[in-house]
């Protein structure tokens, strides 16, 4: 199974996060790797939004080629759950905010995020707004029909498959790969021990 390498940062994630006791949410939390790339995903009160950091994302942009990340994630996810590679369980406590390191409900509507900024999910001011008040995320709608289908398998707990494991442990490298590169070691000791054969036999 190929991986991009976007995708080999996720997977090394879900499967280093497998046993410490929560869902795919939370690990993606503990890397960061969301916020990393200015994304934020709110799952709250049959809510589902994802939001785009306004100095990554500019407003107005040709979608089709730009911010792929949000895509990659919920894509890749998809294709691990479909051919058996995470197998999700119970839902487990959900993060309110999946790309923020603490979030958490002041009134209704509103969310806090990482002590100083708020979410509001509802009304005309419906945004993502930082300490100053001005708005740091914008809410993008392109993903909604998909983060609907794979919201379930982000907010349950899970296992990873014994194959994704061994990709990771060998580094992203197939069988074949790693079969390659083993004969290519032992043709290259077996040149460098006829070379130097030869050279002994020239000196001896």
């Amino acid at each position: 199974m190929k991986f991009s390498k976007e995708e080999q940062k996720i997977v090394k994630v879900i499967v280093e996060c497998e046993n410490q006791g929560g869902n795919l949410a939370m690990a993606l939390n503990y890397s960061r790797l969301l916020e990393k790339h200015g994304v934020g995903i709110v799952d709250a009160d049959c809510e589902k939004i994802v939001f785009l950091r306004k100095d990554l994302y500019p407003d107005f942009f040709p979608f089709n080629d730009n911010a792929p990340y949000v895509s990659t994630l919920l894509n890749l996810i998809e294709k691990l759950v479909k051919n058996g590679h995470i197998i999700c369980g119970e839902c487990y406590v959900k993060p309110l905010v999946i790309g923020a390191i603490h979030s958490e409900w002041i009134k209704p509507g509103v969310i806090a995020v990482n002590g100083n900024e708020v979410i509001i999910i509802e009304g005309a001011s419906r945004g993502w707004y930082g300490a100053d008040r001005q708005e740091k995320y914008f809410w993008w709608n392109k993903w909604d029909s998909q983060l609907s289908e794979v919201s379930n398998y982000l907010y349950s707990s899970y296992c990873v498959s014994e194959e994704l494991k061994d990709l990771v442990k060998n580094n992203f490298k197939t069988d074949e790969e790693i079969r390659f590169a083993k004969q290519q070691l032992m043709t290259w000791i077996s040149i460098g021990v006829s070379a130097l054969l030869g050279i002994l036999g020239i000196i001896f």
